[in-house]
C-alpha cells in the first residue's frame, strides 16, 4: 500500500502544475505585450482620447492667444512694444504646431479617418491663417503710419513754430514803415497756407486709399505754391531791413518741407492702417474658422468609443 501511494498521487498533482505554469505563462505574455505596446506607443482608447482632446484644447489657448498677441502688435504705440507682441503671437503660434504635430502622430496610431479629415481641414484653416499672421506682423513692427504721425506733432510743429517767430519777428520790424500792411498781408497769407498743409498731413497719415492720398498731395502742393509766393513777396517788400527775418523764415519752412516730404513717404507705404485692416477684415474671419475646425476635431475625438487598441 505504502509503495503504490505515491503513484496514485501522481495524476492529481499533474493538473495543478500545469495550471501553475499556465498562470506563470499568462503573466509573462501581459507584461511582454504590455513592453511592446509600450514600445510602439500604444494605450487604450481612453488614454488615446484624453491625450488627444487635450492637445486640441491646448492649441485652441494657443490660436487665441496667438490672435491677441497680434492684435495687439498691430494697435502697439512704440516699434519696441510691437515688436516684443509679434514675438509673442510668433511664439504661440509655433507651440500650437508642436501640438498640431504630435496630434497627428497619434491620430495615426489608433488609425481614425474621422479625425484624420477633421485634422487636415484645420491644417488648411491654419495655413491661411500663417499667411496672413505673417503679412500683418510684418506690417505692423513697420508703424509706418505711427512714424509719420510723430514727425509731424515733432519736427514738423517745431519747423512751423520757427517760421512763425521768424515772420513776427518781420512784421513787427516793419510796424513803421510804408510797407506794413503788404508785409503783413504777405506774412499772414504764407503762415496761413504753411499751417493748411501741416493740418493735412494728418489725413494723408489716416488715409486708406493711393487715390485719396492723391488729391491731399495735390492740395499740398497748391499750398506749398501760396507759402512761396508770400515768402517772394516778402523779400521784395521787406528789402535789407527784412533780410535777417526773411533768411530765417525761408529756413524754417525749408527745414517744414523736408520733415513733409519724409512724413508723405512714410505715409504712403501705410503699414498700420493696411495691418489693422487685415487684422479686423480677414484675419478676423480665418481665426473664426480655425477655431470651429478645432471644434469639430474636439468633438470628433470625445466622440471615440472606449475600448482597447488593436
Amino acid at each position: 500500500m505504502n509503495a503504490l501511494g505515491p503513484k496514485m498521487r501522481t495524476p492529481r498533482l499533474f493538473p495543478s502544475i500545469v495550471a501553475i505554469l499556465l498562470l506563470l505563462l499568462a503573466v509573462v505574455g501581459a507584461f511582454l505585450l504590455g513592453r511592446t505596446r509600450a514600445n510602439r506607443g500604444l494605450q487604450t482608447t481612453f488614454e488615446a482620447m484624453l491625450k488627444k482632446s487635450r492637445l486640441v484644447s491646448d492649441m485652441q489657448v494657443k490660436l487665441l492667444a496667438s490672435a491677441e498677441a497680434e492684435k495687439s502688435s498691430v494697435m502697439a504705440d512704440t516699434d519696441e512694444a510691437s515688436e516684443a507682441f509679434a514675438a509673442e503671437a510668433r511664439g504661440a503660434s509655433a507651440a500650437l504646431e508642436t501640438d498640431q504635430r504630435e496630434l497627428g502622430r497619434l491620430i495615426a496610431i489608433d488609425e481614425r479617418p474621422a479625425e484624420l479629415a477633421r485634422l487636415n481641414e484645420f491644417g488648411s484653416c491654419w495655413k491661411r491663417y500663417q499667411e496672413l499672421d505673417r503679412e500683418i506682423l510684418g506690417l505692423a513692427v513697420e508703424n509706418t503710419n505711427l512714424k509719420a504721425l510723430r514727425l509731424s506733432f515733432v519736427p514738423a510743429s517745431e519747423a512751423l513754430d520757427r517760421l512763425q517767430a521768424a515772420l513776427d519777428k518781420l512784421v513787427d520790424g516793419s510796424a513803421a514803415s510804408g510797407e506794413a500792411a503788404a508785409i503783413t498781408k504777405a506774412a499772414c497769407r504764407a503762415l496761413t497756407a504753411a499751417l493748411k498743409i501741416h493740418a493735412l498731413e494728418s489725413r494723408h497719415i489716416a488715409a486708406a486709399q493711393d487715390e485719396e492720398m492723391d488729391k491731399i498731395e495735390g492740395e499740398m502742393k497748391t499750398l506749398d505754391a501760396q507759402v512761396g509766393d508770400g515768402l517772394r513777396a516778402l523779400s521784395s517788400a521787406a528789402g535789407e531791413p527784412g533780410k535777417a527775418a526773411i533768411d530765417e523764415a525761408q529756413a524754417s519752412y525749408a527745414d517744414f518741407q523736408k520733415v513733409n516730404t519724409e512724413i508723405l513717404k512714410l505715409s504712403r507705404q501705410n503699414s498700420n492702417v493696411r495691418s489693422f485692416a487685415i487684422s479686423l477684415g480677414q484675419k478676423r474671419k480665418v481665426t473664426a474658422e480655425c477655431q470651429d475646425r478645432l471644434t469639430a476635431l474636439q468633438d470628433s475625438i470625445r466622440s471615440e468609443k472606449f475600448e482597447a487598441t488593436r
